[in-house]
């Protein structure tokens, strides 16, 4: 799968907005990408998953989802590639086992999924709640890279990212299909990027 094949669904589905937005990591952006809804679309939802499982491969150990945006993709990933799955919680369970992660951690090495990458946090929790676990990560995967930070932050830990396409290719790819306003948003994202 190509940016510019991704970019055409995440377009096509309304999964990537322009505008004026104020994303998880704090800061602003003309651009959102919103994978949540990407279930909703069973097509493009086994596309998109089965490019995942291509690319992860079926060989040993577990898949790890990150909740939200992860997990319905680490759910079919593992589905597909025969691979047992784990997820971690944003936050701690506050009753019963006050777990930060779910399932059984039968593998000695995992790879964790996540549906969009921006400054990292949340693929950090995820890798450091695994390695508690008693488990490795050495890669993690996302279907969108904003390339603000998250590889550089996974790096440190020693965990490298891998993605089927970055905003700033996709954002080009679509550039020509744009609406005169949207298009003027993504021109103004390509110029801050610098591309």
């Amino acid at each position: 799968m190509e940016s510019a094949e991704l970019g055409a669904i995440l377009l096509r589905r309304g999964m990537l907005k322009f505008g004026d937005f104020l994303l998880t990591s704090g800061r602003r952006s003309t651009i959102y990408v919103d994978l949540r809804p990407l279930p909703s679309f069973p097509e493009e939802f086994r596309e998109i998953s089965e490019e995942l499982a291509l690319r992860i491969g079926t060989g040993d150990g577990g898949i790890c989802g990150v909740a939200v945006g992860g997990l319905p993709l680490a759910t079919a990933v593992a589905m597909l590639a025969s691979r047992p799955m784990i997820y971690v919680r944003k936050e701690r369970k506050e009753h019963g086992t006050m777990s930060r992660m779910e399932g059984v951690v039968s593998e000695r090495e995992y790879v964790v999924i996540d549906d969009v990458a921006t400054t990292g946090g949340s693929l950090r929790r995820a890798v450091e709640a695994v390695r508690e676990a008693g488990a490795e990560v050495e890669e993690a995967w996302v279907v969108v890279d904003r390339l603000q930070g998250a590889r550089e932050a996974l790096k440190e830990l020693g965990v490298e990212l891998r993605s089927i396409a970055t905003l700033p290719d996709i954002v080009r790819s679509v550039l020509p299909h744009l609406p005169p306003e949207e298009r003027r948003y993504a021109e103004i994202y390509l110029e801050e990027v610098g591309y």
